[in-house]
């Protein structure tokens, strides 16, 4: 008979989350099973609760694995609204270098993108970096398939920066 790992119950059921079938105690909330899964639940859940949605979390922790960022706000894209997928960052004053090795890494990961990633610069209430997409259309024109494209980046662009930041080039 099974237990649980957390609180040694017996209660298990058979929860399936996701299309991924897993154990859950019904004395604790406890997960168990597949490893891979349960992190996934488990950063889905993180990125609600932090307000963003689970498509660019693991891009947004991977940018804040940088201690001179700061994520402000971050969206997948909304095609109703005509919104391209966007990451707002702010950077502590001694972070440009940071930003500059960010260009670096963007430029490796938009070889194996599908869009082309850029950084611009505003202001609003002091300096404002923009991560998104470049559309080589008018906003009005950018459709689902843009959308989808963009959002199929999010991944790559997280797991190539949380690669670099642990790079000897990005460190020094």
């Amino acid at each position: 008979m099974a237990v649980c790992e957390e609180c040694g119950s017996h209660q298990l059921e058979i929860a399936v989350l996701e299309g991924v079938e897993l154990e859950r105690c019904g004395l604790c909330d406890h997960l168990q099973g597949n490893p891979q899964a349960i992190a996934r639940l488990d950063e889905r859940r993180e990125a609600e609760e932090l307000g963003y949605s689970p498509i660019v979390y693991p891009l947004v922790k991977a940018l804040e694995l940088v201690p001179t960022f700061h994520v402000t706000a971050a969206s997948p894209g909304r095609v109703e609204t005509n919104e391209f997928p966007f990451v707002f960052l702010r950077v502590a004053q001694d972070g440009l270098r940071d930003v500059e090795r960010l260009l670096t890494s963007l430029e490796m990961a938009n070889q194996s993108t599908r869009r082309r990633w850029v950084v611009e610069c505003t202001l609003q209430r002091g300096l404002l970096f923009i991560l998104r997409p470049r559309f080589w259309k008018p906003i009005l024109e950018i459709d689902n398939n843009d959308i989808r494209e963009a959002r199929y980046d999010f991944k790559i662009l997280a797991d190539i920066l949380s690669r670099d930041v642990k790079l000897s080039w990005w460190r020094s």
